[in-house]
Parts: C-alpha cells; structure tokens; sequence
C-alpha cells in the first residue's frame, strides 16, 4: 500500500497543491519562488526528459526518493543523501505567556533573513505565502 508521505512531493503536486504544480502527468515541480522541490511519476528516461523540460540553465531540482536515484547523464547529482521521516501524533503542549500569531506577507523579509541565517531550507520568497 503506498502513503502520502511515501511521496510527500509528488503527492502535494498532485492534491492540495496541485493547483501550484508546473508540469504535468509524468513530471512536476513547485515554482523555484516557492522551492525547488520536485518529483516524476518514476525514475525512467522519459519521467527525467520531462523534468528537464521544465529546468533551465544552472536550476536545481530537489527530490526525495525512498531509493536511490541514477540519473541520466543530462543531469548532475550535486548531493546524494539519506533522511529519517518521522511520523507522530501531535500532543498537547503550551507554553506559558507564549502568544500565536498568524504570519503574512508583510512579514517574508524577516522570515527570509531568518532562513539565511539558520540554513534551514531550500525555502525561496513564497514558500511560506
């Protein structure tokens, strides 16, 4: 049985935020404004043609895969490396005199200043919009 998160880009693409999605059937990425996240139907030659199509000069691609990838000789592995996806159910938690706020537009520059500092992406101006 596959689950969402066995492909959380490709389902994200393909559901909630499909309307965000460049591509189509076999490849499809977020606009590099919001990410460069992106995934194929499946690794073949013709899924990775279409994922070129939709890359231009030095753009990136980010894919997370459960295997390891070989890709044709068109692209270029800058890095290749494992990740643990953790799954949970939330728990009640408060902190005293903590207050949640809503974040907007108006507040990207300061959220984009803190993501260089903290290195924490790739993240671009609207992912977070």
């Amino acid at each position: 049985m596959t689950y969402p998160l066995d492909r959380p880009i490709w389902t994200a693409l393909t559901t909630r935020q499909q309307a965000l999605a460049e591509g189509g059937a076999v490849a499809r990425r977020f606009p590099l404004a919001i990410g460069p996240f992106a995934d194929m139907i499946d690794m073949s030659p013709e899924s990775f043609a279409a994922l070129g199509a939709l890359m231009s000069g030095s753009e990136i691609a980010v894919l997370f895969t459960s295997d390891a990838v070989t890709a044709p000789d068109q692209f270029k592995t800058l890095l290749s490396e494992t990740g643990e996806q953790m799954t949970g159910t939330p728990a009640e938690s408060s902190v005293p005199g903590a207050e949640i706020i809503t974040l907007g537009t108006a507040d990207v520059p300061e959220m984009m200043a803190l993501v260089e500092l903290t290195k924490p992406g790739p993240f671009s101006t609207r992912t977070s919009a």
